[in-house]
């Protein structure tokens, strides 16, 4: 696990060196163990190493055996024995025993296409001196980060965005990535929240060409399971494939921890664990001082860990430990984030990674078998729509009655309607924050066309309806929220996190298992709970999904309403000119102390403003960054 970068045919009269340098420097939370890099003329590539598998020999970057071809790579290889023993048979010859030189082997025997044999998760760069080609490949659900941008002649790529930041021009804010921000809580998308920076895709392959094309390829793997079986089998074979993926997760040379909430999810994590390791493994949860989320969490989870003997570390965050988590938690996860389970999220990192270099996390699990709440909203639609004629619903929805925004939806298509969860700031209450200029910008933008557009791509490779919503949440949610502020969060205390859920053989399962295997007279992660019942406490397993608690509105109105209102109604956020103060001191004035949306959407534009401050603005070094609010 580390932190990669690099520059690749930028002018080869420049060095690219102190470029390189400052990239890495920023990267150096990712890889506090060491540091390997390579340079040519107009090429500068690097890494920043935490070292997990083969400590001492696993030093990067790889080379293949005449050094034409180079590689680092950030993650985890699962599969690499096997693929290692194929190389080896085929000739090629290893320099150590890490699991992520058999990128370069691999490279060698098929091109372009080697990251179709791997099964991890990764960020690879490789570069092949002979064709003057880069390639940067990501794992197929996001979870390893890698982005890129053009840099005059050439192309510049690392793990985080700071690190970009750091070499050539700091870039105009991206109004549409800003819009995309505020409704799904984070800047969904290829492009980021910056000008001219973009993420690689999950799944893709970027290669940028000798002669300066840059194409981008999807990854195909081959599929692991082809369904059509019953209900009793479907559960046998679940419980079998997610017992081999978290034993695949285990690998390495240092102990492991595992990120317990009080459900299902995490909850089987920690059981297939444990019953690989023994009395090897520690567990870690947290809840709030202050507000009663602690309490039934903390039994909860208590309950799991002792049956299987698994020490536990209950974490307690008083408003003091939000304040100061709440500073530094965008400026960690280096792109703005709205989402308040990071702050629980952070703290529980903060204190894991005194003990353990890795932890396992049950995330992915909801958007693979339907675990959030409105997954059968399309049942109820259907429903209505064959009780209630369409001119009714139509008289009903404009109208001011009880059910005319059931009726709104019953009028569109589940495509049209469906822009997955997690939304804050939606339309017209997004375009009346927007200053006059801004608002013009955007005038013809539909962020929510990004989760239309995952929902037919979805249909088009053959997955029905459910399936569709949970593409759209995988692709619009899962990659660039979810899976973005763990390894963040993590990272930012040389801590690698692990999903075991989004192993290929798991997902591909879950890929071709029928709605009805999901969602179950209401119920969501249908199958899944019935693999829980069979392991865990009945608390546990029959328990509602509920994830990190994380108490924002009580918060933002209470312990924390000074700092939220001094950030976003102070000179330096009114001269932004982004948004109306009247309509940002309006959602202040709005926050009352209760679970609400207004409080999640006063915390979206929060998080913004200190990562602006934190990030943005101090890789661009104006005043607005020495400002207070560091990180």
């Amino acid at each position: 696990m580390c932190g990669i970068a690099g520059i690749v045919e930028r002018d080869p009269r420049q060095s690219a060196r102190d470029e390189l340098e400052r990239m890495l420097e920023a990267l150096r939370h990712r890889g506090p163990d060491d540091e390997g890099t390579f340079f040519a003329p107009g090429v500068a590539i690097g890494m920043r190493r935490l070292a997990i598998v083969d400590p001492v020999g696993g030093a990067q970057p790889f080379y293949s055996e005449d050094r034409r071809v180079i590689a680092v790579v950030n993650g985890e290889i699962y599969n690499h024995a096997e693929l290692r023993r194929d190389l080896t048979r085929r000739g090629h010859q290893f320099a150590g025993a890490s699991d992520a030189e058999v990128v370069v082997h691999l490279y060698e025997e098929r091109g372009a296409s080697f990251a179709e044999e791997i099964a991890g998760m990764y960020a690879v760069a490789l570069y092949d001196t002979a064709r003057r080609t880069l390639l940067l490949a990501r794992d197929p659900l996001g979870i390893k980060p890698l982005l890129w941008r053009t840099l005059g002649r050439g192309v510049a790529f690392a793990s985080e965005l700071r690190a970009l930041l750091s070499c050539g021009n700091v870039p105009a804010l991206n109004l549409k990535a800003l819009d995309r921000y505020l409704l799904f809580r984070t800047a969904v998308g290829e492009e980021t929240i910056v000008e001219g920076i973009h993420r690689v895709p999950p799944g893709h392959t970027l290669l940028r060409h000798g002669d300066g094309r840059i194409e981008m390829r999807r990854t195909l793997r081959p599929r692991t399971y082809a369904g059509g079986i019953s209900p009793e089998e479907a559960i046998e074979e679940l419980d079998r494939r997610l017992g081999q993926a978290v034993e695949r997760h285990l690998q390495g040379d240092q102990p492991i921890g595992v990120l317990l909430s009080g459900g299902v999810d995490s909850g089987l994590v920690l059981h297939y664990a444990a019953k690989a390791m023994g009395g090897e493994l520690k567990a870690y949860t947290a809840g709030f001082a202050g507000f009663g989320d602690e309490g039934e969490e903390f039994t909860v989870t208590q309950a799991t860990a002792e049956a299987y003997g698994v020490p536990l570390t209950q974490l307690v965050v008083d408003s003091r430990d939000a304040e100061r988590h709440l500073l530094a938690l965008n400026f960690d996860i280096d792109e703005p984030n709205g989402d308040p389970t990071a702050l629980p999220l952070r703290a529980v990192a903060e204190r894991a990674a005194q003990d353990v270099p890795v932890v396992l996390s049950g995330e992915g699990a909801d958007e693979l078998f339907a675990g959030y709440p409105g997954y059968d909203e399309p049942l109820v639609v259907e429903r209505f729509s064959r009780l209630v004629p369409r001119m009714l619903r139509q008289a009903l929805a404009e109208s001011r009655l009880p059910g005319r925004g059931l009726a709104a939806r019953s009028l569109k298509s589940l495509s049209d309607r469906y822009l997955g969860i997690g939304m804050s700031w939606q339309d017209p209450e997004r375009q009346a924050l927007y200053q006059p200029e801004v608002r013009l910008s955007l005038q013809d933008h539909r962020p929510g066309r990004l989760a239309a557009e995952a929902f037919v791509a979805a249909q088009a490779d053959g997955h029905d309806w459910l399936g569709a919503m949970l593409q759209v949440d995988r692709r619009v949610w899962l990659s660039d929220e979810a899976l973005l502020k763990l390894d963040r969060l993590t990272m930012s205390f040389g801590l690698e996190a692990r999903v075991p859920y989004l192993d290929g053989e798991v997902v591909d399962m879950a890929d071709a298992l029928p709605w009805t295997y999901k969602l179950h007279d209401g119920q969501g992660k249908w199958l899944l709970r019935q693999v829980a019942r069979r392991h865990l406490p009945q608390e546990a397993a029959l328990r509602r999904k509920r994830g990190f608690p994380s108490p924002i509105s009580r918060l933002l109105s209470g312990p924390l309403r000074d700092l939220a209102y001094d950030a976003l109604t102070d000179e330096t956020a009114r001269s932004r000119g982004l948004f109306e103060p009247a309509a940002v001191e309006a959602a202040l004035g709005r926050l009352n102390g209760r679970p609400s949306q207004d409080g999640r959407m006063v915390y979206v534009l929060l998080a913004l403003e200190l990562w602006l401050r934190q990030v943005y603005d101090a890789a661009a070094g104006t005043d607005a960054a020495r400002e207070g609010y560091g990180s």
